[in-house]
Order: structure tokens, then C-alpha cells, then sequence
């Protein structure tokens, strides 16, 4: 238990220390560092497993809350970009993994998973029953995850603001930029007048434990990201057919900082120490990961017509919940993000482990 609350304490300081520094996704990137150090120092960082399930529930109900009938006409719109997406993701990463192997001392298959945009637990476990490395492939998906955490959120907002600025002819990167640092907020101030006081406390009990209910049905019956999936479901229901579905800005800050602890706390001393030897490899990772995403995000954003942001972050390499709430920061649109990381979470699961077994026998 003292563990526990340590780890939470840190968390809370390191994310809203970066909140008020306005970093980029700041309760979530302050949070992760923090406890990753905390952990990497003492090794006393601790959260259970359950807090990842309620954390995801959490997330799921923000989406959902965010949700509106426009967002479920568009939703045919998605068949497109999520192929598109997920079919460039694909080929890309396993030409990056290709290209780890023939210049590292990484074997073929683990190359390959280190690649994948999928879940470090995940790739980890289905690495090992194929041959690879599974503590290399663990190493390098936590690069990977810490990465896109880190790095992806100024460098989409660099890039959004400069382009929106660009597209604008004005010049005004300073005006662009605080439009989309101000999007998301300007969404919570419309919803929170929707309400008064006393309707807000209901509708946040009764969004919280329809969330609670979907969540945990979706995670017992073990689809992937059940959780966040039936409650981000459950709880657009409520917004769009009986008009009550809210979650209140504080709430999606302090599911950030969890998310965030979550992440940080999986970082270890010995993955540090383990670092030395696969720097290069994670170099060639970590440029590929910017790469590949930005090529993706900027033709899915031509092709689909889906705003630049929402295509970077929909084709990013992170968590589901984690991505579709740095959306709700950067302006982007949540349940798109949410959907289409899905699909490339799905995909990867079902398709990757199949296509490398291929691959590497061709190879």
C-alpha cells in the first residue's frame, strides 16, 4: 500500500508539475517520467493491474461523453483511412524491421516484432512462441511506447500549427498554434454549460457507472481493449440518445496522470542497463517510428479528408486510450482517433504474428 501511494503521489506531482509548463500532453508525459525515474532509482514504483482496466474505463467514458449523432454518420467515412492506414502500417513496419536485421546483430524475427505497432505485453508474448527474443522485443516496444509519448505530442503540434498556419496564407503560426492548444478546451467549456451544477454530479454518477458496467463486460469477455471499446460504446449512447453522457475535465487529466504511471512504472533499472545494447537498434526505431507516422498521418489525411492532426495521432504507435486522449489536448477528434486506432490494434494482433512467420520463412 505505501508503495502505491507513492507511486500515485509522483505521478500527480510530475504530471501536473508539466501541466503548468504546458507541455504537450502534460499530465500524462509528466506523469510517466516521473514514476520512470522514481522506478529506474528505488524499483519501488507500484500500480495494479486493475488500475490499466479503470483507467481504460475512464478513457473509454470521456470519448464517449465527447460523442455526437454527426460523429456516427461520419463513421462510414472511417472504412477508408482505417484500410488505407492499416495496410500502409504494415508494409512500412516490416520493411523498417527488415532494414534493423540486415544492419544490426538483431535476428530477422525479433527485428520484425520490435517493429510492430502493438502492445509491448502483447508482442512480447506472441515474440517468444515464434522464436524471437522476447526481452529485446520487450526493450525495444517500451523505446517505442516512451517515445511516442514523449516526442509525438510537441512534434504533431509543431507540425499541425505550422501547416494550419501555412494552408491559411496569414502567417500567423502563434495564432494557428493557440487555436489548436485551445480546441479541446473550448469543447469541455460547451459541455460544461450544457449543464447546471446539480445535473452535472448526476450525469457524471450516472456516465460513471453505465462506463463502470460496459467496461468491466468488455474486458471479462476478452476482446482487445474491451474495456475502453464497450465503455467508449456505452457511454456514446447516453450522449447521443438520451443527452447525458459527461465527464468533467478533471477526470480526463487525472486518467492521463494514471495513464501516464501505468507507462513509467514498467521502466525498470534493468531495462536501462539492457538499453547499452540495443541503442542502435532503438535509434533506427525511434527514426523509423517518426517516419512512418508522419507518412502515414499526412496520406491519410489527403486522401480521407481527415484534419492532419487526427491523422497524425490516429496512425501513431501508442495505446489506444493514451492516443485518443492526447487528442482531446491537441485539438484532434477523439472517437476518430479512437476507432482507427482500434482497427491498427486489431490488425496487428491478428494479421503480424501470421505475416512474419511468412516472412521470415521466405526470407
Amino acid at each position: 500500500m505505501f508503495k502505491l501511494i507513492v507511486t500515485v503521489i509522483i505521478g500527480l506531482i510530475g504530471g501536473f508539475t508539466a501541466l503548468r509548463l504546458k507541455v504537450p500532453a502534460g499530465a500524462m508525459v509528466g506523469a510517466m517520467l516521473s514514476v520512470a525515474l522514481f522506478n529506474v532509482i528505488t524499483g519501488n514504483a507500484y500500480l495494479p493491474e486493475d488500475v490499466r482496466i479503470v483507467t481504460q474505463i475512464a478513457a473509454g467514458a470521456f470519448i464517449g461523453a465527447g460523442i455526437t449523432y454527426k460523429d456516427i454518420l461520419d463513421l462510414r467515412l472511417m472504412i477508408k483511412p482505417a484500410v488505407l492506414m492499416v495496410s500502409s502500417m504494415i508494409i512500412l513496419d516490416l520493411l523498417m524491421g527488415y532494414i534493423m536485421y540486415k544492419i544490426t546483430s538483431i535476428d530477422l524475427i525479433t527485428s520484425l516484432f520490435a517493429s510492430a505497432p502493438g502492445g509491448i505485453v502483447d508482442m512480447s508474448l506472441i515474440s517468444s512462441d515464434l522464436g524471437a527474443d522476447s526481452s529485446k522485443v520487450a526493450i525495444l516496444q517500451m523505446v517505442r511506447l516512451m517515445s511516442v509519448m514523449i516526442l509525438f505530442p510537441s512534434l504533431m503540434k509543431f507540425i499541425s500549427s505550422h501547416l494550419t498556419a501555412w494552408k491559411n496564407g496569414n502567417g500567423s503560426k502563434k495564432e494557428a498554434c493557440s487555436d489548436l492548444l485551445s480546441a479541446s478546451s473550448e469543447v469541455d467549456e460547451t459541455v460544461n454549460l450544457k449543464y447546471t451544477t446539480k445535473e452535472k454530479y448526476v450525469n457524471l454518477a450516472l456516465t460513471m457507472l453505465v462506463a463502470l458496467a460496459a467496461g468491466l463486460l468488455g474486458y471479462k469477455i476478452k476482446i482487445p481493449a474491451g474495456a475502453m471499446t464497450f465503455s467508449m460504446i456505452a457511454v456514446g449512447i447516453l450522449s447521443i440518445f438520451f443527452k447525458i453522457g459527461y465527464m468533467s475535465v478533471n477526470i480526463r487529466r487525472i486518467t492521463q496522470v494514471f495513464a501516464g504511471i501505468l507507462i513509467g512504472e514498467r521502466m525498470t533499472f534493468a531495462d536501462l542497463i539492457s538499453l547499452k545494447s540495443v541503442i542502435l537498434p532503438a535509434f533506427i526505431l525511434l527514426i523509423g517510428i517518426i517516419v512512418v507516422n508522419l507518412c502515414i498521418g499526412l496520406l491519410i489525411s489527403k486522401v480521407s479528408g481527415l484534419e492532419l492532426i487526427t491523422s497524425l495521432l490516429a496512425s501513431a504507435p501508442g495505446g489506444v486510450s493514451d492516443m485518443a486522449l492526447i487528442a482531446r489536448d491537441l485539438g484532434g477528434d477523439a472517437p476518430k482517433v479512437a476507432i482507427l486506432q482500434l482497427a491498427r490494434y486489431i490488425c496487428v494482433i491478428a494479421l503480424f504474428p501470421i505475416i512474419i512467420k511468412y516472412v521470415s520463412s521466405w526470407l
